[in-house]
């Protein structure tokens, strides 16, 4: 049944005074309670409601018929308050009500009841007595207390209607039902129910009806849901919800991230809350996809894996990186580690970054190759101009070609700058002028390049890297300041990869070194960072899993959240 035709029901079912019951019926997740809403709200908004009351129950946990009379009664509000939960002044309103439905003297005999418990069941029941003329929407059948019976709940449906002159909307989940109650819905169903709605969207339907058209991201999470065929709005309500936060996160960075994320967010969300469905991939395999999808894996697919490559493939999801992890683990926990994530992001943006600057070099070299046009001017222009946006992403080998081809044109001032340029960009960049290491080191020729090359390496051959400070200082009882600069100069980002990308037993000595300096009497600035970074990082790996918060906590790291 389509959306419009449903809510034409719906609204006609909303501008009538006919007592009736009308039932929505379908899948767990399709939308019923959302779609419901939202069309009784836009009838609101419309003036199509003609009934002046209005209560939503759910019967999550409901035991017994006189405590849904009762949260009948609480829940009532104004037709014009739709939207607004019920409060304080709902229930005066609704106290009220009774009052005059059954008499002021009436509520006063009430006072004259032998203990509270006798009161708190007398209003139960005589408030009952003041609903009339509600359009009243049922919800959760499937998830009532043992205590309350189907065929009671639809006894009590049958009363509002025929002597209450209510309206009333069930909600019902196919196949949620154990099979006695499935049976006793089928027996009174065609007694009770008018008229039975079978809410079954198309994924189109769906997103249109769940993603608000100035919602961010709209229309990319429009266009993921429809690829992945997505039927089931509670799920894209929680790809928004995640969305949302994204937005303050990754703002500045490239839109291919952002692209990246929403795409990863999309497919991984419809995985993991679809779990058990052969129809949508596993979640884990999705997660650790790359080496089967390259054939780097020897071990032999399964006809359900080929399946399901061929629906990643359509999606076009080849490899999961470790932006996409922190993706996942967001999916997983419903909200995001901001500083793995953000630790991630800066990562795949720089090579991203790096991907557009080697295009658009690139480009430019396209009028070297792809014509034989008189444009000697254009490409020098062309070559120069993006070298000196892009020199940071070009390799050596590269740096050498157009500095050739330059000097070929006898532009041999414009290559000497462009060699300067890469130099300034390229310096604190260790071992990228140690021409020697290169795997195609005959292809650096050009004599000035080579030259300034050897000039920079010599520079930089003092270099000595964080690791070997920090093995250096194991055992040991004091430091060199130049020591000391160097490990001072890590943020946290570097001792988190310094301490994950190490294994065995030094591990523990490495980090007890990083962390001696705030137990240092009168420590300088300097000291207190080393320490403070070292800890930061090792809150973050604590903070992945229980197990490597038992692991820091040998060190003093204590996390305030639970893992």
């Amino acid at each position: 049944m389509s959306i419009e035709l449903v809510r034409n029901q719906i609204n006609k079912f909303l501008n009538s005074e006919a007592p009736e019951v009308l039932a929505i019926r379908g899948k767990w997740g399709v939308g019923k309670t959302f779609t419901w809403n939202k069309f009784l709200k836009d009838a609101q908004q419309e003036s199509k409601i003609t009934l002046k009351r209005y209560a939503y129950v759910s019967l999550f946990g409901c035991n017994s018929l006189d405590n849904l009379k009762f949260t009948i009664f609480e829940q009532v509000i104004d037709t014009g308050s739709i939207g607004l939960k019920p409060s304080i002044e709902t229930f005066r309103k609704s106290a009220e009500s009774l009052s005059n439905s059954i008499g002021r003297k009436s509520i006063k005999f009430l006072q004259w009841l032998p203990n509270v418990k006798n009161i708190s069941l007398a209003l139960e029941t005589v408030s009952f007595l003041s609903i009339n003329k509600t359009i009243i929407c049922i919800d959760d059948i499937e998830r009532k207390g043992d205590g309350l019976k189907i065929r009671d709940v639809l006894g009590l449906i049958l009363l509002l209607k025929e002597q209450k002159d209510c309206k009333i909307i069930i909600i019902l989940n196919d196949e949620s039902l154990n099979e006695k109650e499935d049976n006793e819905l089928k027996i009174y169903r065609e007694k009770v129910i008018d008229m039975e709605l079978l809410f079954n969207p198309t994924p189109k339907e769906c997103a249109e009806i769940a993603i608000p058209s100035d919602c961010f991201y709209s229309s990319k999470i429009k266009e993921f849901s429809n690829t992945l065929a997505i039927n089931n709005i509670r799920i894209i309500r929680k790809i928004l919800r995640l969305s949302s936060q994204l937005k303050p996160l990754l703002n500045g960075y490239e839109p291919e991230l952002l692209h990246q994320a929403l795409h990863t967010m999309t497919l991984f969300a419809w995985c993991y809350f679809q779990k058990g469905n052969d129809k949508v991939p596993d979640y884990e395999y999705v997660k650790k996809i790359g080496y089967k999808m390259y054939g780097l894996d020897d071990k032999e697919e399964t006809d359900q894996e080929k399946e399901w490559k061929v629906s990643l493939r359509n999606y076009s999801y080849q490899s999961t990186d470790e932006f996409d992890l922190e993706i996942a683990k967001a999916i997983e926990s419903g909200f995001f580690d901001e500083i793995a994530l953000l630790a991630e992001a800066k990562k795949l943006n720089a090579k991203i970054i790096a991907n557009k600057s080697e295009k658009s070099f690139s480009e430019a070299w396209r009028k070297y190759h792809d014509t034989f046009d008189s444009n000697e001017e254009e490409l020098i222009t062309s070559l120069y101009e993006s070298f000196k946006e892009n020199a940071k992403y070009i390799s050596p080998t590269n740096l050498n070609g157009t500095v050739r081809l330059l000097r070929d044109l006898n532009e041999n001032e414009k290559a000497n700058e462009i060699i300067e340029i890469y130099i300034k960009q390229r310096k604190d960049e260790k071992g990228i002028f140690d021409i020697a290491n290169y795997p195609f080191s005959d292809d650096i020729n050009d004599k000035i390049i080579v030259k300034r090359f050897k000039q920079e390496n010599a520079l930089h051959k003092d270099y000595i890297s964080p690791e070997k400070v920090i093995e250096s200082l194991v055992g040991k009882n004091g430091w060199s300041q130049s020591e000391i600069e160097i490990l001072s100069s890590l943020t946290a980002d570097d001792f988190y990869q310094i301490f994950t990308s190490q294994n065995g037993d030094h591990l523990s000595s490495w980090i007890d070194v990083c962390l001696q300096f705030d137990r240092i009497v009168n420590a300088s600035e300097k000291l207190k960072t080393i320490s403070k970074n070292a800890t930061e990082s090792l809150v973050r790996i604590g903070k992945q899993s229980r197990l490597n918060a038992r692991r820091v906590s040998k060190f003093g790291i204590r996390l305030k959240d639970d893992v």
